[in-house]
């Protein structure tokens, strides 16, 4: 099993590295004064305070990342070869869904009291 994890982890890096090294190769090098610049992400600022974040947006970003590892360890759990493994990963799924339900539902109330 750990063999298994192993050789799947070699392959995704080997395979993230040789993306990187095939776009570096055909990508063409075309430097300019543009690309050259200093560069700033966004538009000047039009007032001398700024504005606050939203707060969703960090916890959509929040949600993203456990959904992201929920991916992954329901994945690690099914695939398991015991019946502790089924039951952990059923165990699991409702945990999550409980949790990205009351994360959904204290998102709704920000809003509607926005």
């Amino acid at each position: 099993m750990i063999e298994t994890f192993l050789l799947y982890a070699l392959a995704v890096v080997v395979g993230v590295f040789l993306l990187y090294f095939v776009g570096v190769a055909l990508a063409p090098y075309a430097p300019s004064g543009i690309k050259n610049e200093h560069f700033e992400c966004g538009l000047p600022a039009s007032a001398s305070t700024p504005k606050k974040a939203n707060f969703g947006f960090f916890v959509y970003a929040i949600m993203f990342v456990v959904a992201d590892m929920t991916g992954l360890f329901f994945a690690l759990f099914v695939y398991g070869a015991d019946k502790h493994s089924s039951i952990m990963a059923s165990v699991f799924a409702l945990v999550m869904a409980f949790a990205i339900a009351l994360a959904t539902r204290e998102l709704q109330k920000d809003k509607e009291n926005a």
